[in-house]
Formats: structure tokens, sequence, C-alpha cells
């Protein structure tokens, strides 16, 4: 099928789209955050879809993706700047793992070896928008596919497993899946707790520790993979990036109001805001730092301690006392010392802090997301970490 009978169709769909729903060219931009004149260009047949805009207009007029190429021959996908077909029928397995600030794919192809591989800045967040994650989602594969050299993939032929932020946001955890399945032949949402501990220890017992924004612990009980912690609730994952961020801003204020002499700690948070209690909390109830603000502080926390700063050492020597506490919590319940593996952003932190003798070595990042592309439905029904 050539360029302009493509263009033509999409254009024609398009039109159709935005007439059922009563929706004009400037709700739709407005919608899909575009300008009018792109809409128009699309809608007169001049423009062709890039994945990513394809998504947008979708999201803006709440319909699936493929009724904008509804009618094109072997369901013709859309790639950066063109339109392509594929008469694959070959299922791919997508696995994407969030890890704080970054995004890392890979793609295996019918016969589970990879074809493809991606790392990007900024993490899969379930606080975000639908329509943005999908996107997010879509440019990690791009890089993955740009990287192994292969033009096409059929997103409607692939099986997408997933491990993002906010995984405990049940109700927003179904709604984004319900919605990714309209791009995707299957979407398997997990939590990094879950992939950290299969790709540690499977079904064996042991003990999974994540220090980064939240703190959760996971362990093997009773046949069933079970976890303490890891609500991203700052007043409750003690020890975690946002709860040692708001221990920052406790002893900084009460540093200020002379509770005690000023530390080099609350010396470097005041200098950064111009010497302003004031302005820390506004921005802290703002978010004006980001979307987790009071882990933003804990940078603040971390370079005062490795330059040996007493009150910083203090404030994480308490985050370990909690650390210590979950680990108590899990010998009890499971009735044994087991063997643990500590990741996240803190780990070089917490490792120190560890009974040695415990401590087993984690597994690399591309291991666990080579893993997580590879798991099936089936399996995790088996373990009971997905329920029907």
């Amino acid at each position: 099928m050539e360029k302009k009978q493509i263009l033509s169709i999409v254009s024609n769909n398009l039109r159709n789209l935005m007439n059922k729903r009563g929706i004009s060219v400037s709700d739709l931009a407005r919608r899909c955050e575009m300008s009018s004149g792109t809409i128009s260009k699309i809608m007169a047949g001049n423009m062709v879809l890039s994945v990513i805009t394809a998504m947008k207009i979708a999201e803006g007029l709440d319909t699936d993706m493929s009724q904008l190429f509804d009618g094109l021959i072997n369901d013709v996908l859309i790639e950066k700047e063109s339109l392509e077909e594929s008469d694959s029928t070959d299922v791919i397995n997508i696995g994407i793992l969030s890890l704080g600030n970054r995004r890392v794919t890979c793609i295996l192809d019918q016969e589970g070896e990879v074809i493809g591989t991606s790392e990007l800045n900024g993490g899969l967040d379930l606080v975000e928008t639908a329509g943005k994650l999908i996107r997010d989602i879509q440019e990690a594969i791009d890089a993955a596919i740009h990287n192994s050299g292969n033009k096409v993939v059929n997103l409607k032929q692939a099986k997408l497993k997933l491990v993002t932020q906010s995984y405990e946001f049940e109700n927003t955890r179904h709604k984004f899946i319900h919605f990714a399945e309209r791009h995707f032949k299957e979407v398997i949402l997990l939590s990094d707790w879950q992939l950290t501990y299969l790709s540690v220890f499977g079904e064996k017992p042991g003990i999974s520790l994540i220090v980064d924004k939240g703190v959760s612990l996971s362990y093997h009980h009773d046949g069933v993979i079970k976890k303490l912690g890891g609500w991203k609730f700052p007043i409750y994952d003690f020890g975690g990036e946002n709860w040692l961020g708001i221990e920052t801003i406790r002893h900084t204020i009460k540093a200020v109001e002379g509770y005690f002499p000023m530390s080099e700690l609350a010396k470097m948070v005041l200098s950064r805001f111009d010497g302003k209690i004031e302005s820390i909390v506004e921005n802290f109830f703002k978010g004006g730092l980001g979307a987790d603000v009071s882990s933003t502080f804990t940078q603040f926390l971390l370079r005062s301690y490795f330059a040996k700063d007493p009150e910083a050492e203090k404030i994480i020597d308490h985050g370990v006392s909690f650390i210590n506490q979950a680990i108590e919590q899990a010998d009890k319940i499971t009735g044994k010392k087991l063997n643990i593996v500590v990741q996240g952003s803190l780990v070089d932190i917490y490792k120190e802090k560890i009974d040695k003798n415990r401590l087993i070595n984690h597994v690399s990042t591309h291991h666990n997301v080579e893993l997580l592309s590879k798991l099936t439905k089936k399996s995790l029904l088996k373990r009971g970490i997905l329920t029907e």
C-alpha cells in the first residue's frame, strides 16, 4: 500500500472518530496537548503519525490506537517518522523495569533470545496518567528496537511485563492495565520486591530487602512470597529516601530554632534555600522539587553523611535501626535467620550495617529485566503472585 493511501485512510478514520464524539479540532488539540495545526495536517492527509502522536490522539479520543488505522492491510505499524506494514504473527516478550529514575528494557523473540535492550532516564510511576506511561513505555521499546537494528515490533503481538513505582496503588494499577491492554496482547504488572525476590531466590526461602524511596522486605513463607513495608509512605517506611528526607527537614528546623547547635547538615540545607525555613516548607508542600519532594532532601543528608557529619550519621543510624527491626520481624515470622540480599538506591549505605554473615550478592539489573521479560502469567499464578 502506498504512503498516500495510508495517509488518506488514517485521515478519514480520524475525521469519523471526531465526528462520532462531537470533538472539534481545537478540543482534540487541547486534550492531546498538541497544536490545532498538527491535527489539521493529519486530517488533511498531509502528515504521517509517529507512535507517540498516535497514542496521544487515541487517548484524546478515548479509543484504541488501532481504530486510527482501521482498514489498513496487514496491521500497519507506525514507527518514529513513517508507517510500515508487517505480516508477522510471532509473539514477542517485552520486559521494562523501572528503577528510581531509570527504565531498563529487554525484548525477547519467540525463541526466547534477546533481540533488543535499552536503558533510558525517567522511571515509570503509576501516579502519572495512563497516556504518559504508555508513551514512556513506547519510547523505551523504540530505543531497544533501534539499538538492536530491528525496525518493526507489532505491539498487538507483544506480551508486556512491567515493574513500576507505586505498585501498591491497587485501583490505579488495575485501571492502567485495562488501558494498556488496548495496545498490547497481554500486560503483566509486578512490584520491584516481587521481581527482586524471584531473581535471587526463586521459590527458595530468603529475605529480599529493597531500600529506595520506601523500604520493603519480602520473604517466602507458607509457599507464598510476602512482604513488610514498601507502602511509599514516608511516615511509615522508616529508613527509605522519603523518610530520611523528612528527618533532614525536621533536623534543620530544630537546628534553626535552637534546640541544638547548628550542624553542617542544617547549614547545607539552608544554603540551598537562602537561609529561610519558610522557603523549605513552601517548596516541600508545593512539590517544587519534584514528585518525591522529601527524597530530594535525602541528597543533602547523604553528602553530609559521606563528609562524616555526626548529625547526618545519627539520622542514618536511626534509619538502620528500623531496617533491623524489619529483619527481626521476618526472622520471627519464618522462624529462621535466612540469607539476605539488599538492593535499591541506598544499598551502599545499609549493606555495610547489616549482619555480613547473612548477606549474599544481588544479581545485575540486566539479569532482572531479562527474567522479567521471560515470566509468564501461568508461572506467576502458580506462585500466588498473580490472581485470576
